[in-house]
């Protein structure tokens, strides 16, 4: 992304809410556990959110997020999301105690596409939802696993409601997010949804750009929000089942272990890309989105972040990989995955042992031929925007770049 092509800040209607309400912001927009708590007990009649560490999390969540100097906009959306996982939550809970019975649901050897962002996870996870014997979440799905008090298991259409509220909200606040990544309520959309309402909330770096977040979580045990996340794949699991889970979430790969801890035969699909291009890609479209909620953004600050957390990405899902057989991995260049994609899907399901047949090769063919990239129009960055040199990345990753060949 270039400043001169993307104007850093909101945009209209948007920047004159946040001119008026910036000087009050902190008044206006309090952020703190226990006023989300209760806003969220208020809103669903509920108020279990079923032990653990949540609250611990919760605490740690909104401390190191308010070392951002959000905007208004930023404060809104933050007091938003808090409001969105909590009620999220508390509902979860709610229909656990009611069918204790959900917890004997297997969820067995889910398909999991993971890798940096910005590596055609989504390409990929959109050509393999073509097999009928998958089952694949929808954005709706994953956004509102469960419904209202009155219907807990069902109420799809007020879901497909929230969904929309959210996916409307996105195209207004930031209208340039989709010539990188669009979102549809009824898009196929990566699970880290389930791992938000466990409170490790990936939207507040990936999209809002609180790297000291993102960073605090790397000291996180991950195994409980993992725990949380197979507890409502079973809640989805018995609203419509399938053959098998086929996952995708980038943020996996710096959680694989933790992943790997809650679903040990996962089968886990890792795509690569030409790491200028990955981090040219992330750094614009991490800026696209958090400029609209900071008071003022620091581009080289998005660089060095996105150099060193994928850095930290690839060493710990390399660490993780080590304890898992050949059987369960999957390598696939981007490049290889575009040239090819049909021959790519039919070895995967080879070598996870899965059937692959005529009929199937002509679904994958035909959804293929739609180009499912989720991407409107050019996305166009340069990497010097961020502080970063071709050189810097390049060495920064040797060893990853000569053991996957990109």
């Amino acid at each position: 992304m270039s400043p001169a092509a993307h104007p850093l800040g909101p945009t209209f209607p948007l920047s004159i809410f946040t001119r008026l309400a910036d000087p009050i912001r902190k008044q206006l927009l309090p952020i703190d556990a226990e006023r989300a708590m209760k806003l969220a007990e208020r809103l669903t009649g509920l108020n279990d959110y079923g032990g653990g560490q949540i609250r611990q999390r919760l605490d740690e969540t909104i401390e190191t997020v308010l070392r951002t100097d959000w905007n208004a906009l930023g404060r809104f959306g933050v007091r938003y999301i808090l409001n969105w996982q909590l009620s999220n939550r508390l509902r979860i809970v709610e229909l656990l105690k009611q069918r204790p019975d959900l917890a004997a649901i297997d969820i067995e050897r889910p398909i999991v596409i993971t890798g940096l962002f910005r590596t055609g996870t989504t390409y990929l996870h959109n050509v393999m939802a073509a097999d009928p014997r998958s089952r694949v979440g929808k954005m709706w799905e994953f956004a509102h696993p469960v419904g209202r008090k009155r219907d807990l298991l069902g109420d799809e259409k007020w879901r497909r409601w929230r969904g929309g509220h959210e996916v409307a909200m996105d195209d207004i606040m930031i209208p340039e997010q989709a010539e990188a990544h669009r979102v549809t309520v009824d898009a196929y959309e990566e699970d880290f949804f389930l791992l938000e309402n466990d409170m490790a909330i990936m939207k507040l770096f990936i999209g809002f750009g609180s790297y000291d977040y993102a960073m605090r979580m790397l000291d996180w045990d991950m195994v409980e929000p993992y725990r949380w996340h197979q507890r409502q794949l079973q809640i989805l699991w018995a609203q419509r089942a399938a053959d098998r889970w086929l996952l995708k979430c980038p943020w996996h790969l710096w959680n694989l272990a933790a992943l790997l801890a809650v679903y040990p035969d996962a089968q886990v699909i890792q795509t690569h890309r030409g790491l200028v291009d990955t981090i040219g890609s992330q750094c614009s479209l991490s800026a696209r989105i958090a400029c609209k909620f900071q008071r003022k953004l620091d581009l080289q600050e998005v660089g060095a972040f996105w150099v060193e957390y994928s850095r930290l990405g690839i060493e710990r899902g390399l660490a993780a990989r080590s304890a898992v057989p050949a059987s369960q991995l999957y390598d696939v260049r981007l490049s290889d995955l575009r040239e090819r994609p049909l021959e790519v899907v039919e070895d995967i399901y080879r070598r996870f042992g899965l059937p692959f047949d005529g009929a199937l090769a002509a679904k994958l063919g035909v959804r293929i031929a739609e180009e499912p990239t989720a991407q409107l129009g050019e996305h166009d960055y340069d990497i010097a925007d961020y502080g970063l040199t071709e050189d810097q990345i390049q060495g920064t990753f040797a060893r990853y770049r000569e053991r996957f060949g990109v």
